[in-house]
């Protein structure tokens, strides 16, 4: 009998450690997966904090990408009339934009005045805009119709237009009217405006900047070029400030 007990409290033992070996085998487990998830919120929220825009998604008009800025080239060839500033200026600026980008309408709101007023107007800095139409099938369309202001000298005047009227819809007869009210409003030779659309000219220039910016890796819009160096996105003054001024600083060393 005395056997039997022993017995019985060996086999609790045994049961009881292996109870205990069990028990720390999940506390170690569970401890694992919770530094898991910590970390990963962790970097969830940083990258939340980043300032970023998504690629593009479905049904979205807001949107910028570029994965990788080196596919960037070091030059690209700027047009006289999408391009303002001095032709001596030590930095030049390039925008592949697109008119219904959200993003790019920021930038034209928030930033694109003050680097006219700073270093535009002052010789610094020329100021070049090429077309990367991808959100919507309009944003073709009021590109070929910026090309053609531009072939009459108003390329700004239009393009201001653009980003300060909203022009719904995706009928193209529809959207070619009110793109033509618009260079009516700005008092434009229409006979030659819409000789320009229906020539197929302008269409083949905004084909050949998307094209551009495709083999150089543009993604995504607004994204620019600051004397071939790249910056992403809808960035605040002080991001393009900050470059302006190395690359100021940079071309002034001997």
């Amino acid at each position: 009998m005395e056997l039997q007990d022993q017995e019985q409290e060996t086999a609790l033992d045994h049961s009881s450690a292996n109870h205990d070996r069990m028990a720390l085998k999940w506390f170690a487990i569970g401890s694992a997966v919770g530094a898991f998830v910590a970390v990963g919120a962790m970097l969830i929220l940083i990258a939340a904090r980043t300032p970023s825009a998504a690629v593009p998604n479905a049904g979205s008009s807001d949107s910028m990408a570029l994965s990788d800025a080196r596919p960037f080239a070091p030059k690209v060839a700027v047009r006289p009339q999408n391009t303002q500033g001095s032709a001596d200026a030590k930095i030049t600026i390039v925008e592949y934009s697109d008119f219904n980008c959200g993003f790019c309408r920021r930038f034209y709101d928030e930033t694109l005045q003050r680097i006219v007023d700073e270093y535009v107007a002052t010789g610094k800095v020329r100021f070049s805009y090429k077309h990367y139409p991808f959100l919507a099938p309009s944003s073709t369309w009021k590109a070929e119709a910026a090309e053609c202001a531009a072939a009459q000298g108003r390329f700004w005047d239009y393009h201001e237009k653009l980003f300060t009227t909203n022009i719904a819809g995706e009928d193209e007869a529809a959207t070619t009217r009110s793109l033509t009210d618009l260079a009516a409003e700005l008092r434009l030779d229409m006979a030659m405006f819409t000789a320009c659309l229906s020539a197929g000219d302008a269409r083949r220039q905004v084909e050949d900047d998307a094209q551009e910016g495709r083999r150089l890796g543009v993604s995504g819009t607004p994204s620019f070029l600051i004397n071939g160096r790249p910056l992403v996105g809808a960035q605040p003054y002080e991001a393009f400030k900050a470059m302006i001024e190395e690359e100021l600083a940079s071309a002034s060393t001997p």
